[in-house]
C-alpha cells in the first residue's frame, strides 16, 4: 500500500553511496536504482551538468515526476535516461531540453499520453513505454528522425499515426498485434516492415529499407569517453577491417591447435603421475573414512534426539498460534459488527439530543415565562408590603417620640457598650458570609465535575470506543509476544502474517482513538456552552442539568424498563449487557418469553455481537438449572418440618457464578500471555505499547529513553501506558 511504504534503512544506505561514487567516479553515469526514493535528489541534477554525466539510472524506484527538485535544463549532457518501474504519470513538457538523449526507457509506469515536446528529441533512438496506460501515439512522433527501436506493448494503443512512416530508421517496433485496428492484426503479425509499408502506401511514399539511413544515425552522436560507454554503444565497423580480422581469427585458430596438441601430451604424463600418488592417498583415506563414520553415527543419533524435541516444541507452538490467529480474526469481526451497530446507535442519539435541545429551548421560554409571572406577584406583594409598612411607620413615629424622653437617659450610659457589640456583630456577619460564598463554588464546582463524570458514563460512544481500545491493545501486546516466541524460531512466514494482523490493529487503534479524542473534545465543547449559560445568572445550574441528564430518556421508555422483571435484569446486568435493557423493555419481554430465546431472535432484536448472545444464552442455562434445584430444594422443605434452625433461603446466588467467570476470564488473559517479561531489563512486566509498530515490549521505566523499538527497529512515533490486571 502506499500510504504505508516508506524508505527502508538499507535503501538509504544505498542512496548516500551511490551519490558518493557519482561525485568520486570518473565514470560518466549516475546509479540510484532501486533506492526507494519519490523524488530524484537535487544533487543529482547539479552533478549531471557540472561533471557532465551522460547516464543517469532511476529504475525500480516510486518516483512520480522529474520536475519536483531541480530543472530538466541541467540534464541536457544524458544520452540515456532509464525510469522503467516507477510512478510517473505524465512527462513534463522541458523534456525537449535534452537534446543529446538517446535512449528513453519509460516501462512499468502510468502514463496516459506522451507530450507533444517530445518530437524534439531528435537525437533519441530507443524509446520503451512498455506496460502503461497509453491510448495513442501523437503525431509529433513523426519527428525522432533517429529512432531505431519503439517499443508500445502493454498499452491501450490501437492505432498507429500515418505519420510513424516518416521515421525511416525505425528497426524494430514492438506492439501488440491483437488489440490493432490500423494497421489490421495480420498486418501487425507480419512485422515492422510490413506495418512501415502500409503506412507508407497511405502516406504516399515509397518504402525504403532503415539499412539506407542509419550510417547518418550512427555517425551523429559524439563517442563517449569511458570504457563502460564504449560497451554499452557499439558502432558498427566497416566491413573492409572486419575482413581483416577473420583472417587475423584463423590464423590464430591453427596456433591455437598446435599449442593444444603439446598440452594433450603433458596432460597424460601429469595423469601418471596424479595415479601413483592417489593409490598412496587411499589407504590414508581408509582409515579416516572409518573413524569420520563412527562419529557421524554419534552425532547422527545426537541431532535426531535433538530433532525429534524441536519438533514437538514446533507443533505446539503452531498449535498454539492457530489458536491466536482465530480469536485475533473473531475479535476484527466483532469490532465491524460493533462498528455498524455503534454507526446506527449514534444516529439515534443524535436524533434523541436534537429533541432533548428542542425541548431545553421549550424549558427556557417556559422558564422565562414562570419568572415573569413570578416577578409579577413580587410586585403586587411589595405595593402591599409598603402599605403595611406606612402603617406601622406611623405607629413607629408615635412610639420613638414617647422612647427618646427615656432614651436620652440612658444613652449615655449605654453608648460605649452597645458599639462594641454591633462592631462585634457585624464581624461575625462578613465572616459567615465568607464561609459561605466559598461552600457555595465548593459545590457548584463539585457539582460540574460530577455532571461531567455522569455525562462520560452515559456517553454510549464513548464507552464503545474505550473498551474497543482495551481489546486492541490486548491483542497487540498479545500478538507481540508471539511475534517474539517467532523471531527466537526464525519462522518466517508466520511472522509476515503476525505483522499484517499487528499492521491491522494498529491501523485500527488509531482511527478508534481518534474517534475518542474528537468524542471528547464535542463533550469538553458542549460543557463550555453549557458553562457560557451558567454564567448568564441561573442558580444552582450544574445540579438542574445533572438531574435534566439522568432524566433524558423518554418517560415511555422509563416506564417500559422499570416494569421489566428483576431475573431478565440479573441476566442482562450479569451477561454485561446492560446497554440492551431498553431492547428487551421495548419487546415487553418476560422472564418466560426469555427463557424460550434462540440466536436467531436475539439478532432479529438487534444484539449482533456474537460474544454477547452467547454469554445471554449460558446465563439463561444457568438460570433454568438453578431454578430446577430451588424447585427440588422447596419440594424437601415442604415434606420436612419447618425447625427455626433451618436457614433462610437467599436469593443472591449469582455472585459465585460471577466470580468464576471473572475468574476464567483472567486465568484466559494471563495464560495468552499478555503479562510477558521486557524485552531490555527482562524483569518488569511490558506495560508499554509503541505506535506505529505496534509492539508491546519494554517496561514503562525503560522505555522512556527509547527512540526506536526493540523489537523492529522503526521509529517510536507514540507511546500509550497499557493498564494490564
Amino acid at each position: 500500500m502506499h500510504l504505508f511504504r516508506s524508505q527502508s534503512d538499507e535503501a538509504k544506505k544505498r542512496l548516500q553511496h551511490q551519490l558518493y561514487l557519482a561525485q568520486e567516479n570518473p565514470e560518466p553515469y549516475i546509479d540510484i536504482s532501486g533506492c526507494q526514493i519519490s523524488s530524484i535528489p537535487s544533487t543529482v541534477y547539479s552533478t549531471c551538468r557540472v561533471l557532465n554525466k551522460e547516464v543517469l539510472l532511476l529504475h525500480d524506484n516510486w518516483i512520480s515526476t522529474l520536475e519536483e527538485t531541480g530543472k530538466l535544463t541541467d540534464l541536457i549532457p544524458l544520452r540515456v535516461l532509464d525510469l522503467h518501474n516507477n510512478d510517473i504519470k505524465t512527462l513534463p513538457e522541458n523534456i525537449k531540453h535534452l537534446e543529446n538523449l538517446q535512449v528513453l526507457n519509460l516501462e512499468g509506469n502510468k502514463l496516459k499520453k506522451l507530450p507533444e515536446e517530445i518530437g524534439d528529441l531528435h537525437n533519441l533512438q530507443t524509446l520503451n513505454v512498455k506496460n502503461n496506460k497509453i491510448h495513442e501515439l501523437p503525431k509529433c512522433i513523426s519527428g525522432l528522425c533517429r529512432l531505431r527501436t519503439l517499443d508500445i506493448s502493454n498499452n491501450e494503443i490501437t492505432k498507429l499515426p500515418v505519420d510513424l512512416c516518416m521515421i525511416r530508421t525505425l528497426e524494430t517496433l514492438t506492439l501488440d498485434s491483437d488489440h490493432m485496428k490500423h494497421p489490421s492484426t495480420s498486418i501487425c503479425e507480419k512485422g515492422t516492415e510490413e506495418i512501415m509499408k502500409t503506412l507508407c502506401n497511405e502516406y504516399g511514399i515509397e518504402y525504403q529499407a532503415p539499412s539506407n539511413f542509419l550510417l547518418n544515425v550512427l555517425d551523429t552522436p559524439k563517442p563517449m569517453s569511458s570504457s563502460w560507454s564504449n560497451n554499452s554503444f557499439k558502432v558498427r565497423k566497416e566491413e573492409v577491417k572486419l575482413l581483416e580480422t577473420v583472417e587475423q581469427y584463423q590464423n590464430l585458430a591453427d596456433q591455437k591447435h598446435r599449442e593444444r596438441v603439446e598440452l594433450e601430451k603433458q596432460m597424460c604424463d601429469e595423469q601418471i603421475a596424479q595415479a601413483n600418488l592417489a593409490n598412496a592417498v587411499g589407504h590414508n583415506k581408509q582409515h579416516l573414512v572409518e573413524s569420520i563414520t563412527k562419529d557421524q553415527e554419534k552425532i547422527e543419533q545426537e541431532l535426531s534426539e535433538i530433532s525429534t524435541r524441536k519438533e514437538a516444541e514446533r507443533l505446539k507452538l503452531f498449535a498454539e498460534l492457530v489458536a491466536v490467529e482465530k480469536s485475533a480474526d473473531l475479535l476484527i469481526s466483532q469490532l465491524l459488527d460493533i462498528n455498524e451497530k455503534a454507526k446506527k446507535t449514534e444516529h439515534m442519539l443524535e436524533i434523541v439530543e436534537k429533541e432533548r435541545r428542542a425541548k431545553d429551548d421549550w424549558f427556557v421560554v417556559r422558564w422565562e415565562e414562570v419568572q415573569n409571572l413570578r416577578k409579577r406577584d413580587v410586585l403586587v406583594a411589595m405595593e402591599k408590603m409598603l402599605k403595611e409598612s406606612d402603617e406601622s411607620e406611623i405607629l413607629r413615629q408615635t412610639f420613638t417620640s414617647d422612647r427618646e424622653h427615656n432614651a436620652r437617659r440612658y444613652l449615655a450610659e449605654e453608648q460605649s457598650t452597645s458599639d462594641k457589640q454591633l462592631q462585634d456583630i457585624l464581624h461575625s456577619r462578613d465572616v459567615g458570609q465568607k464561609v459561605l460564598i466559598h461552600t457555595l463554588a465548593q459545590q457548584d464546582e463539585l457539582q460540574k465535575q460530577a455532571f461531567e463524570v455522569l455525562q462520560l458514563q452515559k456517553d454510549a460512544k464513548h464507552q464503545r470506543i474505550t473498551s474497543e481500545i482495551e481489546l486492541i491493545e490486548q491483542e497487540l501486546a498479545e500478538l507481540s509476544r508471539i511475534e517474539r516466541e517467532r523471531r527466537d524460531l526464525r519462522a518466517e512466514t508466520e511472522m509476515n502474517l503476525l505483522c499484517e494482523k499487528r499492521i491491522a490493529l494498529c491501523s485500527m487503534l488509531s482511527q478508534l482513538m481518534s474517534e475518542q479524542e474528537k468524542r471528547q473534545k464535542e463533550l469538553s465543547k458542549r460543557l463550555l456552552e453549557m458553562e457560557e449559560q451558567r454564567l448568564d445568572g441561573q442558580t444552582d445550574y450544574w445540579m438542574v442539568q445533572y438531574q435534566r441528564l439522568m432524566d433524558s430518556k423518554p418517560q415511555q421508555l422509563i416506564d417500559q424498563e422499570r416494569n421489566l422483571e428483576i431475573a431478565v435484569v440479573k441476566i442482562l446486568q450479569k451477561s454485561a449487557a446492560e446497554d440492551y435493557i431498553p431492547v428487551f423493555a421495548r419487546h415487553r419481554m418476560t422472564i418466560e418469553t426469555m427463557l424460550q430465546l434462540s440466536e436467531d431472535d436475539m439478532k432479529q432484536m438487534g444484539i449482533y455481537e456474537l460474544g454477547v448472545r452467547r454469554s445471554i444464552l449460558n446465563n439463561i442455562e444457568d438460570y433454568k438449572r438453578h431454578n430446577k434445584t430451588t424447585d427440588k430444594e422447596q419440594q424437601f422443605a415442604s415434606c420436612s418440618d419447618h425447625s427455626p434452625s433451618a436457614p433462610p433461603a437467599t436469593t443472591d446466588v449469582v455472585s459465585p457464578d460471577e466470580g468464576l467467570s471473572a475468574l476464567r476470564r483472567q486465568k484466559s488473559v494471563t495464560a495468552r500471555g499478555l503479562h510477558s517479561e521486557c524485552a531490555i531489563c527482562l524483569d518488569q512486566e511490558s506495560q508499554v505499547l509503541f505506535l506505529n509498530c505496534g509492539h508491546v515490549c519494554c517496561c514503562s521505566k525503560c522505555s522512556e529513553p527509547l527512540t526506536e523499538c526493540p523489537l523492529c527497529r522503526a521509529a517510536i512515533v507514540q507511546r500509550i501506558r497499557l493498564n494490564l490486571v
